[in-house]
């Protein structure tokens, strides 16, 4: 059920206490319009044995909050679940050599590291950011009980005592990548993969704090730039990496005794998942997924063998595999376990073939919103960050969310006529569909072309002029340089690398004068270095597919995160809370103004916006997690909301919708009737001309014609008004529940023009109202012609 919250006058997100909040006599109703997006969303996993030596499976579902969860992969059942709020998020396990299980979760901020004893079945919280990095990324336990781990953005190594609470901390590994991502420990050595930039293997010596680097293959050196995942198997450690050997393997294994390089496309073929590799077996054998089989690695001879796993028909989007063995001694016996994205699981033993199935217990959480966009169907859209695949659409007539199938993240979504245009991450994939068609997709809405070939991997930003798509886009990890890419969705797709050396395309919009207008940010591909110069703003010729202008609006700002158009004007505002006007016709900045909120700490501005209002002649946006409106006349403005929005959209009929981290949200948007100046309750006899002030009248009689002035208001309600009325660029006019003996025409209202409930005998006419006027949903009683925008009050 919706709930409201009502805010009335300037409220603030806390912007800086020095920056002015001018009000502009708005109330926000803030309606909550539930859950975007609630499934299981289980993305990292491994299994174990309980000290009775039941297999279980450990699955972490990522949502708000994120779970840990115990499976009986004897029976399905679910032994335990754990919801470990505020975190969204949740690494691979690590299973130490006793069982118990240690893993991380976290969110942009920090990481909470926790250990599972499966004796007890209790879960403790041990350390938070053991290195002050905000991602732990990888953790191995090992057979002396210490927890070595790996950490983003500074690539950093280090060691955590679980017993004394000690952290050791081994400083960066490398200076020109960000995230420490592969990790294995063997003898006191620690190695870690490194990227997504250059790709490095380096090994930590914890005994003397050494680090070094091992030389890799130069076929692997070449193409790759990341390491994501090691598994240490016998003496040897597998290494996966990114991108792959065209046509070979993304797979290396280095021999910790002999420090060398060996089994050399031992695994021939691409890796399938993220955590490709199984625990190792007490012999030196591990599994892994390739080409939709599982298959067997021997470390003692580098041999590999199909399991025949894909005979068995388990798989439902496996997300992760791993390996537990069954018995005691000599004669205990692999058991591979699988963990599907939706919480269900199988098993399957490799020696016999013998396999199983389990429906998902797992529960279900509100899944991270991402972005918010209105269809060409007037439905609203949420997608969601890192989901499995699910896209929420709000449909505003009957106030129902429905779930869809979708990516597992959409970065932003556009109509295009009758169609729904949805870019999504990674790979910078665009899909096109028709939405008032049923929905599957990968049919409809289909695939229709992807920019990884471009080294694009995010579209962040989207516009249309109905005839052509303009998309901003960031490149992928490690690249710096986005682009600006122009497509008809029919065919011809053109891209822009590098408008501005090195910057990414962080918001477009098309002018009344046909050219596209783009912001660019500073920032690249994560993992890439920010781009020395100020953020940019460019003009683009759709048609000679020139560029024709770029440069720094505002100085010393990283992102022109958004963009709006109001006639020859057009307003953007950074990721710093500054709104600027630029005039289209002399390119020139016109204005700025400081909304006092300070630095958005999302990447590529995305927390930051401002689009412009059908109606009302406002432009509202989001700065510092806050709704704000701006009058682009007055350079007024108001803060509207004290929720942590993150995106809005505002609808073709006026209707504002914003997402906080998993909920929808309506905006209601009143303008405040101002404060009377002059009342009548009574008989005013003859003409009344308001010169300025707020006049208002109260169930009291004007005797002859009514005139509202330039800047003046009226107000008048039960009235009886013996004459017609003529209002020119007044500021506020309302007649409710009134009785006009004449015509009325209303024209150029600046702030607020409403007729309801109201006997007109006369002629109706409004036009050049800003905004338009309304009747409140209570349709007035005219004896004459309407016409402008009153033909249907």
């Amino acid at each position: 059920m919706a709930s409201t919250l009502v805010v009335s006058g300037a409220a603030s997100a806390e912007p800086d206490a020095s920056a002015t909040d001018p009000s502009l006599d708005l109330s926000a109703s803030v309606v909550d319009l539930g859950v975007a997006a609630s499934e299981r969303n289980v993305r990292t996993g491994a299994a174990g044995v309980l000290p009775d030596g039941t297999p279980v499976s450990y699955a972490i579902s990522d949502g708000n909050p994120v779970s840990f969860n115990v499976i009986n992969m004897d029976t399905g059942e679910l032994i335990s679940s754990f919801e470990l709020p505020p975190k969204t998020v949740g690494s691979y396990p690590a299973i130490a050599p006793d069982g118990t299980v240690y893993f991380g979760v976290r969110d942009g901020k920090s990481t909470l590291v926790h250990r599972y004893d499966p004796a007890t079945d209790e879960l403790e919280f041990l350390i938070e950011s053991p290195t002050g990095d905000a991602v732990t990324r990888s953790l191995v336990v090992g057979e002396n009980g210490l927890i070595y781990g790996s950490t983003y953005p500074r690539a950093k190594a280090f060691t955590y005592n679980p017993e004394t609470g000690e952290v050791v901390d081994f400083g960066s590994v490398t200076t020109d990548d960000k995230y420490a991502w592969g990790l294995e420990e063997s003898d006191g050595i620690m190695y870690l993969g490194t990227g997504i930039g250059a790709g490095h293997v380096m090994t930590v010596d914890t005994a003397t704090g050494e680090i070094a680097e091992i030389p890799l293959p130069q076929e692997a050196d070449d193409v790759l730039r990341y390491f994501y995942k090691f598994r240490q198997v016998g003496d040897l450690i597998a290494m996966g990496f990114s991108p792959g050997i065209s046509g070979g393997t993304n797979t290396l294994f280095w021999d910790t005794v002999n420090e060398e390089w060996t089994c050399e496309g031992a695994i021939p073929r691409f890796l399938d998942l993220n955590g490709p590799f199984t625990q190792a077996t007490p012999d030196g054998r591990m599994y892994y997924m390739s080409e939709d089989e599982i298959w067997s690695f021997d470390s003692a001879d580098c041999a590999v063998e199909p399991t025949g796993w894909n005979a068995a028909d388990l798989d439902n989007d496996t997300r992760v595999i791993d390996m537990v063995m069954i018995g005691e001694g000599d004669s205990a016996t692999p058991l591979l376990v699988g963990i599907n994205n939706d919480g269900s699981t199988w098993r399957f033993d490799p020696a016999t073939g013998e396999h199983g199935a389990f429906d998902s217990n797992v529960p279900g959480a509100p899944l991270t919103a991402h972005t918010v966009t209105n269809g060409p169907d007037d439905r609203v859209y949420v997608s969601t960050y890192l989901g499995p695949g699910t896209i929420g659409r709000f449909d505003p007539v009957t106030e129902e969310i429905t779930e869809l199938n979708g990516p597992g993240q959409a970065s932003s979504l556009i109509g295009f006529g009758e169609q729904l245009v949805i870019g999504s991450y990674p790979n910078a994939v665009v899909h096109m569909g028709d939405p008032a068609q049923p929905w599957d997709w990968g049919t409809n809405p289909a695939q229709m072309f992807r920019l990884i070939g471009d080294d694009q991997d995010r579209i962040v930003a989207m516009d249309t002029d109905d005839e052509i798509i303009v998309f901003g886009t960031v490149s992928d990890y490690g690249f710096r340089g986005g682009s600006l890419t122009v497509t008809d969705m029919d065919g011809t797709t053109d891209v822009y690398r590098d408008l501005v050396e090195h910057q990414s395309v962080t918001s477009v919009a098309f002018g009344e004068d046909g050219l596209i207008y783009a912001g660019t940010g500073v920032r690249g591909g994560l993992s890439s270095p920010n781009s020395p110069l100020d953020a940019h703003l460019v003009i683009f010729d759709p048609d000679s597919r020139q560029l024709l202008y770029a440069e720094v609006p505002v100085p010393d700002n990283d992102t022109v995160a958004g963009l709006a158009v109001r006639g020859d004007t057009l307003w953007g505002v950074t990721n710093t809370g500054l709104v600027f006007s630029f005039d289209t016709t002399t390119r020139t900045v016109t204005s700025t103004t400081d909304l006092g909120t300070g630095q958005s700490p999302s990447p590529w501005g995305l927390a930051s916006a401002i689009q412009a209002h059908p109606s009302d002649g406002l432009l509202y946006g989001i700065a510092g997690q806050s709704i704000f409106a701006f009058d682009p006349a007055t350079q007024d403005f108001q803060f509207l909301t004290e929720a942590e929005f993150k995106r809005i959209t505002i609808t073709g009929s006026g209707d504002i919708y914003g997402i906080d981290a998993t909920n929808l949200y309506r905006i209601d948007i009143e303008a405040n009737a101002p404060e009377c100046t002059t009342t009548i309750d009574g008989t005013h006899h003859g003409p009344l001309t308001v010169t300025d002030g707020v006049t208002c009248i109260a169930d009291g009689t004007i005797d002859g014609p009514t005139t509202v002035n330039e800047g003046a208001s009226l107000i008048a309600h039960g009235a009886t008004l013996l004459g017609p009325v003529h209002s020119t660029s007044a500021s506020w006019i309302e007649l409710t529940e009134s009785s006009i003996s004449g015509g009325v025409s209303i024209v150029g209202s600046t702030r607020s023009t409403t007729i309801s409930g109201s006997e007109v005998n006369g002629r109706l006419a409004c036009s050049e109202n800003s905004p338009a006027p309304t009747n409140l949903g209570v349709p007035n009683t005219v004896s004459g012609p309407q016409t402008g925008q009153c033909r249907d009050l």
